[in-house]
């Protein structure tokens, strides 16, 4: 029988397959990168990265300074694509190949390419010409406007053209009319500001009957989906929004921040007895994921849920009490003795079932 949580008065099981992040987000050298799978011109791709915003960085199309973050770059767009999506951005120039737009440019004055982002010049003349200020470049026996304006620079995925394979190498740039529709890379100078915490339940705490699973998430961006698994099974999205002062004064750069909690009461006893984990999956509008795990324990009655009519007798049990535990031997719960413990939590305030023994 498939296990599940009692959740606001009903009981949630998986409503489906986990939501997938639409464009590929990866970061490298302190940068966040985020790929847009639908292809686009140079200017249309270039003006969509303006408008983007990680946190309070705005976007810009992909600019490359060194080996390493050209290799990173073609590694996670390559490992990315599918072979439709691959399909769908190829260069309009005779190579026959792929291609994803970089922010390079000599759309101003021919011959001489410069990054959007900032200006920077990086390339004087044609397939003969030489990098300036010393910056990085990575050509294949180009730019070569060969088709006549052919302003943008784009990175080729495969070896091109064909049947000789002898102007670029998978990797190496190329200069291809701004007017084609490629996939692109939006790059950001920093890192996602998402963060969150599970307050509860609290690692390596002891749990039964109906407590709550809760916590706050923080971020620039919208918080747009709060997933909750448990034993590594997607079980359901957990409501967010609830006033939280303390956070606010946390994060006051953050918009809303004091707005972040969230939680949903839960039925622990649903769960079999014994060690559990539960993760929380925290997702944004721009598409960051983050996510925390915690391992808990269960104690429960031989019933996961114990109804009204069921009997609760304490007449005859023994009580003692020691610091903020709470000992009750020989309660008799719907027809059976059980010693229990109990513990005072100050995140709940209120004692709590830790222990439970069926004599």
């Amino acid at each position: 029988m498939k296990k599940a949580l009692l959740t606001l008065g009903m009981f949630a099981l998986g409503f489906g397959p986990i939501a997938a992040v639409a464009d590929h987000i990866f970061v490298h050298g302190g940068h966040t990168y985020k790929m847009v799978t639908t292809p686009a011109s140079w200017s249309a791709a270039s003006a969509a990265a303006a408008k983007m915003k990680l946190g309070g960085l705005k976007g810009y199309l992909v600019r490359v300074d060194s080996e390493g973050e050209n290799r990173a770059l073609f590694e996670a767009v390559s490992a990315h694509l599918t072979k439709s999506q691959l399909a769908r951005t190829l260069a309009e120039d005779g190579s026959e190949a792929p291609f994803v737009w970089l922010g390079g440019s000599d759309a101003e004055r021919e011959g001489e390419w410069i990054w959007s982002n900032n200006r920077d010049p990086f390339w004087s003349g044609d397939f003969n010409g030489s990098p300036v200020a010393g910056r990085y470049t990575n050509w294949g026996v180009q730019p070569d406007s060969a088709t006549g304006a052919e302003n943008g620079l784009a990175m080729g995925l495969n070896d091109w053209p064909e049947p000789f394979y002898d102007l670029g190498s998978a990797g190496q740039w190329n200069d291809l009319d701004t007017d084609t529709a490629l996939v692109y890379v939006v790059e950001f100078d920093g890192k996602t500001d998402l963060r969150f915490s599970i307050e509860g339940p609290v690692e390596g705490g002891v749990h039964s009957g109906v407590g709550l699973i809760r916590g706050w998430a923080v971020s620039s961006n919208k918080i747009e989906r709060i997933e909750v698994f448990v034993d590594d099974e997607y079980r359901f999205d957990i409501p967010y929004g609830g006033r939280r002062g303390d956070v606010g004064n946390l994060f006051p750069e953050i918009d809303d921040s004091r707005n972040s909690g969230y939680a949903t009461a839960v039925n622990f006893s649903a769960l079999g007895k014994g060690e559990h984990q539960l993760s929380v999956r925290v997702t944004d509008g721009f598409g960051s994921v983050s996510e925390r795990t915690v391992d808990f324990e269960v104690t429960r009655f031989s019933k996961g849920f114990l109804r009204k009519e069921d009997t609760v007798e304490l007449g005859w049990s023994r009580v003692t009490g020691m610091g903020d535990t709470l000992s009750i031997r020989e309660a008799l719960i719907d027809g059976d003795y059980y010693n229990i413990t109990l513990e005072w939590k100050t995140a709940s305030q209120g004692f709590e079932i830790v222990y439970i023994e069926k004599k």
